[in-house]
């Protein structure tokens, strides 16, 4: 309530008590009605001010609980992203660590294809020596055989001579 405003009110009221009373004194009823009147001015007036300060005071409450609101929605926002970035990021770390999982994964299998090409190698390279002793073992052998074949086809030759030459 402001005050000029009250103060016309005070001032009404005022008027229509004196004029009540100048009315009452004086035996004017129609000034005693005026009096009521200005009373009943200044009734109005004040419950129209009060009324006023009832809107007010309700429109300030409305804006306070629509402010309230907006915060907390956006309090509701703020969380929900917080949410999905912090979503986002374990879905990233998540990557990352299968990413890395995988790079692991595949240098061992590398690692591995590499150690047995490396032992088929050295197994293909001990075969080959294998092979070649034996066929060293096996040449020395026959050359040998050959030598004996050869020795056993003198002596049979020799005998063959000396059952002729006794023949």
């Amino acid at each position: 309530m402001s005050n000029t405003t009250n103060g016309g009110g005070f001032v009404e009221r005022l008027k229509g008590k004196a004029k009540q009373a100048a009315g009452a004194v004086v035996g004017d009823e129609l000034l005693q009605q005026e009096g009521k009147l200005h009373e009943a001015k200044a009734d109005a007036s004040e419950r129209a001010e009060r009324l006023e300060a009832e809107a007010e005071a309700e429109r300030e409450r409305a804006e306070l609980t629509a402010r309230e609101k907006e915060l907390q929605v956006e309090r509701q926002q703020l969380a929900a992203e917080e949410a999905a970035e912090a979503r986002e990021a374990r879905l990233e770390q998540e990557r990352r660590a299968e990413e890395q999982r995988l790079e692991r994964e595949h240098a061992a299998k590398e690692a591995a294809v590499e150690r047995t090409e490396q032992a088929q190698k050295q197994a293909i390279a001990r075969d080959e020596v294998q092979a070649a002793q034996e066929r060293v073992t096996d040449l020395r052998d026959a050359e040998r055989i050959e030598q004996e074949a050869a020795a056993a086809r003198a002596a049979a030759e020799a005998l063959d001579a000396a059952a002729k030459t006794e023949s």
